[in-house]
């Protein structure tokens, strides 16, 4: 189990650190355009996974029906409900293009710095022509996880980054005979790579699907019913907890630029951990579902007891090298020292909370490969919302703490989540379908 668990882990954090290359590959990109480029093409991003959020979340539901289909022998269903994924991952996707279109009068509402609106609004203007296929994508990405096929995935992420440097850097400064088009060449160059990656892995889908042996029995309206009900509460969970960090980060950015900049510093630095820690946790929920679909209780729950081994196991080291090495990581990053020493204490209580947070993490995998959805997203946004932007508003701004008092609600939020997800992976509901009940004794006869 924790072989596989590790096979399955590697390529899926692989995959993750792609996507997130595409924002930063953008943002390196448009650096030599100026301070309010750089800082348009920022603030277009956070914009853009903000309005995402709520497709990646629903689009896990593909996984885990897909997951439950395999461990069922029914691997047929899981096309079906890629299927469904695409085709709400388009229509959604068609609605954040939409509202892509025109983005400056949302961001000078939200108070956005007039300087850097109109190329915010240029960089999503030219990035919404790649809406539909990213939550498309989405859905394709949860079906090949689900089957197990990772590796290709990574292949198709690394890739769309090789496609996305060399577009951004033709498209930005004009090379090549093209027309030098600013951060709009960013965002066109991001909408070109993930319609280009969406009929790759289109075409992989089709070709795997004609394949199979059997036809699904399902219709694309249940299959759509079907994911509908498990993705849209995670879904909601994803927006939800985006947004409560989208706020904590908005008080930690008016208590001054020293704060914002260390906040900054050890946020980067903890993606380090963060990352491969969702991995496991994606992996963890695909083993759970498959275990689950197989009727296999004791193997979803050596599904979980490994994955928590290797995250917190992992974690932990990634803390103690937050711990001691916290000052020489700040020092890389910048030469002021004010931001250099904050930076530092915010990574010492990073360490403090790294092996609460790969509890946390990998728990929420396994319920929701579990089908225990609801639950988890109704204590995620909860425990979220009361920890992290409370504490960097009372902690942070009133009690003048800056942006340690902030980050103190990260050690609060990853042990009650921890805690409370545990309690309901060992007890929850779902249990009981696995479970057989014991026959009562009946008393022998005089």
């Amino acid at each position: 189990m924790f072989g596989e668990l590790v096979s399955l882990a590697w390529p899926i954090a692989a995959a993750m650190l792609g996507e997130t290359a595409l924002g930063l590959v953008d943002t390196k990109i448009v650096g030599g355009l100026g301070a309010s480029a750089l800082g348009g093409v920022g603030l277009g991003t956070t914009f853009m996974y903000l309005l995402y959020a709520l497709a990646y979340g629903t689009m896990r539901a593909v996984k885990v029906r897909s997951s439950h289909a395999l461990g069922e022998g029914s691997v047929e269903r899981g096309f079906s409900y890629a299927r469904a994924g695409v085709l709400m991952g388009i229509v959604y996707g068609s609605l954040v293009a939409l509202a892509m279109r025109d983005t400056a009068p949302v961001l000078r509402l939200v108070g956005a710095d007039e300087a850097i609106v109109p190329y915010a609004a240029s960089f999503l203007r030219a990035l919404s022509y790649g809406a539909p296929a990213t939550c498309a994508v989405a859905a394709l990405i949860q079906h090949r996880q689900a089957i197990g096929d990772v590796k290709l995935t990574m292949i198709v992420g690394i890739g769309g980054n090789v496609v996305n440097a060399t577009l951004a850097t033709m498209l930005v400064y004009g090379k090549l005979g093209l027309p030098a088009l600013g951060v709009a060449g960013a965002g066109y160059a991001t909408a070109a790579t993930e319609n280009l990656e969406l009929l790759v892995l289109g075409y992989l889908f089709l070709r795997d699907e004609k394949k199979s042996l059997k036809r699904s029995p399902l219709s694309l309206r249940q299959a759509l019913v079907d994911v509908a009900i498990l993705g849209i509460p995670t879904g909601l969970q994803f927006a939800g907890e985006l947004l409560a960090f989208s706020t904590f980060t908005a008080i930690l950015g008016s208590l001054g630029s020293t704060e914002i900049a260390a906040h900054q510093i050890a946020l980067a630095t903890i993606r380090v951990s963060f990352l491969p820690g969702i991995a496991i946790s994606e992996a963890t929920s695909i083993l759970v579902g498959r275990s689950l679909g197989e009727k296999r209780l004791e193997r979803a729950d050596l599904a979980v007891t490994s994955g928590l081994w290797l995250g917190m196991s992992f974690m932990a080291v990634c803390g103690v090298g937050f711990a001691l090495a916290g000052g020489m990581i700040s020092r890389f990053f910048t030469s002021d020292s004010g931001v250099s020493n904050v930076a530092t204490r915010l990574l010492w209580v990073a360490a403090v909370f790294q092996l609460l947070d790969a509890a946390n993490i990998v728990l929420r995998g396994a319920l929701r490969g579990a089908k225990d959805v609801n639950g988890v997203a109704m204590i995620g946004i909860f425990v979220t919302w009361s920890c992290i932007p409370t504490a960097a508003y009372v902690l942070g701004k009133r009690m003048h703490m800056g942006a340690l008092g902030g980050w103190i609600g990260f050690v609060a939020e990853t042990t009650l989540a921890a805690v409370l997800f545990w309690l309901r992976w060992k007890h929850g509901a779902f249990r009981k379908a696995f479970t057989v009940p014991t026959k009562p004794k009946t008393a022998k006869a005089a």
